[in-house]
Parts: structure tokens; C-alpha cells; sequence
């Protein structure tokens, strides 16, 4: 895809330097948040370690009570109410179809996905002191790009040029099928959001875009979720429905994968996204503490630098006068 040569343009302005007092009153300001920050990451990190064990708990429960389903064909009353483990093949009589393109396929899920090509503007900053005032320097630049959704160009530094449509005609939109079942299981509307499995397909192949599964966009053929997929599942059987189960831990029990794994794999998975997260989440506290412990220091920070040079240079010759004349004394 052909990117023309980016436009830039720069914008430069001055502003005084904040007096003292003014520096002093937003160090307080300051110290304000810092103490919220400090008392949000606590919260924050306090949450999550349960969270952490809640999860791990509600993961080895589920592991130790689940239920292998031998087949999908028939949903037994002895299974009714507890964690069952199956795979098969998705299935769905209903045709979703699209307006827009005149498509119908019959899946679990259809997405659409609609981009239009349109200016967006980037915004990079500098400042530069240059005695009792700073130089503020905003250079934009501008570039044609794919996006999703409308980018409103009023507000770019440098409209003329750059003006991008207010509306797009169509938008980006998923159907779901109202009835998706693995064999004589329904499955419930939070499993099937987890059927996540969409493909590009590029031109060129041999799949025909007169094929009712495939639909045509932007060069590609964008095919659903593929025809009768396998997929595994962990959830609770209710009668002839599949749904959350409720641990004991506290954490509900809802898995789908578009895959065939074990048991033992899948919970391994959890386990191991259960442990990201709460390393991610452990990281962003402790940077909520380390921003708010700086803003705590700010204002010993703003009465250093506010000492004059010349009077801490006085001060070190007045105490050096006191020191030898102090010394001529004692000898």
C-alpha cells in the first residue's frame, strides 16, 4: 500500500518560567496526588493477590471435580449440574447474512470489519529554556492511514489538506448465531463470544468468492468462524445447556478453546494467564507507588532548585570567612 510523504509542520511558543510561590503551590498540589496514588496502587495490590489466589484455587477445584463427557450426542441427567469436560464440532442452522454485501453464512459468528483510508495527525513536543521563559515546539505531522473508525479533522493543527470525511458508510459489525450447539449441548452466549477463530484469506487462493462462507473486502476474502470447527469446552451442564459453573473458590468456570486440548493443557493455560495478569497487575501498582512516592518529593525538589546560585555562593564564602577567622583565634 502507497503511504504519500508525510507533511510537517512546527508551532513554536513561549511561556514564562513559574515563579516561586507558583512552583511551591503545585509541589503541594502534588504531594495531593502522590498520597492518592500511594493509597490507589496499595488497594490495587491488595486486590489482586486475591485475586491471584482466588483464581488458582477456583482452577484446582475445577480440575479436581471436572467430568469427562464420553460424547455429545446424548446430555445424561447424572451429569446435570456439574463441571463437564467435551469436545466436538460446533454447529449452527442458522444463516447470518449481511445487508451490506449481500453474504449469508451459516456460523456460530460473522464479523464485518468496514476501514476507511483517512489523514491522521501525529504531535511531538519539546521545550527548551532560555532564561526566565521556555520555548515550546509542537511539530505535526500528518499521514494517510487505514482505521476503523472516523478521525475527526477539525481539530488537526493543519486542516487544509487534511480533511477527513465526517461519517463512514458502512460500519464494522459481528452477528452471532442465536442457537450454537456441540452436538446436543447448547452453548451459552458467553462461550460463544470466546469463538474467536476469524481468517484472512488473501486473493489469488482457490476459494471462490460465490462461496457463501467467504466475503470479499478490501482484497481479501474474510472468512468467519470456520465450518464445523472443532472446540473444546469446560463448563456446567444444565440439562442441555453448557454454562458457567460456580466454584466454591469464588471464580465461575466458563472455557471454550477452538482447539482440541486435555484437561490438563487448558488448565495449564489459565493457570498460566492467571499468573501474567497478576504480574501485569503487580507492575502497574508498583508504578502507581513510584509516581506517587515522586510526587511526594516534588517539593523538596522545587526549594532546592529555588535557592539563588549567588546566595549559596555568598554563604559558602561567609562560612569560610567564620572558619579561618576562627582559626587565627585559637593559634
Amino acid at each position: 500500500m502507497h503511504v504519500p510523504h508525510q507533511e510537517t509542520y512546527t508551532n513554536v511558543k513561549y511561556r514564562q518560567n513559574a515563579t516561586f510561590f507558583e512552583r511551591v503551590k503545585s509541589s503541594l498540589v502534588a504531594i495531593l496526588i502522590g498520597l492518592m496514588l500511594i493509597l490507589v496502587a496499595s488497594v490495587l495490590l491488595f486486590w489482586n493477590e486475591g485475586r491471584a489466589v482466588q483464581t488458582a484455587q477456583s482452577l484446582d477445584e475445577g480440575m479436581r471435580i471436572l467430568v469427562h463427557l464420553d460424547t455429545t450426542d446424548v446430555a445424561f441427567e447424572n451429569n446435570n449440574l456439574r463441571l463437564v469436560y467435551l469436545q466436538g464440532q460446533l454447529s449452527s442452522e442458522e444463516s447470518l447474512f449481511d445487508p451490506v454485501y449481500q453474504i449469508s453464512i451459516r456460523a456460530a459468528r460473522f464479523r464485518r470489519i468496514i476501514e476507511m483510508y483517512q489523514w491522521v495527525e501525529h504531535e511531538q513536543k519539546r521545550e527548551i529554556k532560555e532564561g526566565d521563559r521556555t520555548r515550546e515546539e509542537t511539530e505535526y505531522s500528518y499521514s494517510l492511514e487505514w482505521n476503523q473508525e472516523v478521525i475527526k479533522s477539525d481539530s488537526f493543527y493543519s486542516t487544509v489538506g487534511h480533511e477527513n470525511p465526517n461519517s463512514m458508510p458502512y460500519r464494522s459489525e459481528t452477528q452471532v448465531a442465536s442457537v450454537v450447539k456441540v452436538g446436543a449441548f447448547h452453548l451459552s452466549s458467553a462461550l460463544v463470544d470466546q469463538i474467536s477463530d476469524f481468517r484472512l484469506i488473501p486473493p489469488g487462493t482457490s476459494a471462490s468468492p460465490k462461496d457463501p462462507s467467504l466475503m470479499f473486502f478490501n482484497g481479501y476474502y474474510y472468512h468467519g468462524s470456520p465450518q464445523n470447527p472443532k472446540v473444546t469446552i469446560i463448563a456446567k451442564q444444565k440439562g442441555s445447556r453448557l454454562e458457567g459453573y460456580q466454584t466454591e473458590a469464588g471464580d465461575i468456570l466458563e472455557i471454550l478453546y477452538t482447539e482440541l486440548l486435555s484437561p490438563k493443557d487448558i488448565f495449564s493455560k489459565k493457570h498460566a494467564d492467571n499468573t501474567l495478569m497478576t504480574w501485569a497487575i503487580r507492575f502497574g501498582g508498583w508504578l502507581l507507588m513510584f509516581v506517587g512516592f515522586g510526587c511526594l518529593t516534588s517539593i523538596i525538589t522545587t526549594l532546592v532548585i529555588s535557592v539563588p546560585t549567588d546566595t549559596l555562593s555568598q554563604n559558602i564564602i561567609i562560612a569560610a570567612s567564620l572558619e579561618q577567622g576562627t582559626d587565627s583565634e585559637i593559634f
